[in-house]
């Protein structure tokens, strides 16, 4: 509805009340510029506050050479490409990584401001930055899963850290 998304039979937990408190929380953290690690949804939720919108579901079409999550939904490790030029490649120290990927959406138009900073090696973007917005993190994967054992996805959390500081 946020986006004029089609409705598709993978869609689930929807929850209208959930979406409005987020996106009010999105829109009050891009106006005051908090210091944020957005992760999978939330990056989604940014993307959609600046007027881009979603693939409903990866499969139909990126197919399925780059799995973005194991059946029924689990998550799955897979390589990414990072804009040498790019916040996140400094942050990481890489301009290529692995990843634990555990989506069917991303971005499909990006909104004002966003560029596409990595992509998997199938061409869906997975992490954006915003224009004058430095304190702002935004991947599609979930670093969280593999933080404990991988000192990129760590460096996630010790950047938004430093952020608040």
């Amino acid at each position: 509805r946020h986006y004029q998304g089609a409705e598709h039979d993978t869609l689930y937990g929807l929850d209208p009340a959930r979406d409005s408190t987020e996106l009010r929380l999105t829109r009050l953290i891009l106006e005051r510029r908090f210091p944020t690690l957005a992760v999978c949804r939330g990056m989604q939720l940014i993307n959609i506050v600046l007027g881009g919108s979603l693939h409903v579901h990866l499969p139909e079409v990126y197919g399925e050479a780059i799995a973005h999550r194991a059946p029924p939904r689990e998550p799955i490790p897979h390589s990414i490409e990072i804009a040498a030029d790019s916040r996140l490649a400094r942050q990481l120290g890489a301009t290529r990584t692995e990843i634990v990927s555990w989506h069917h959406q991303a971005i499909d138009r990006l909104g004002a401001g966003l560029r596409a900073v990595a992509w998997a090696d199938d061409g869906v973007i997975e992490a954006v930055e915003l224009d004058g917005f430095e304190r702002l993190i935004a991947v599609q994967w979930h670093p969280e899963l593999s933080a404990e054992c991988d000192p990129r996805q760590q460096a996630l959390f010790d950047a938004l850290v430093a952020m608040v500081r």
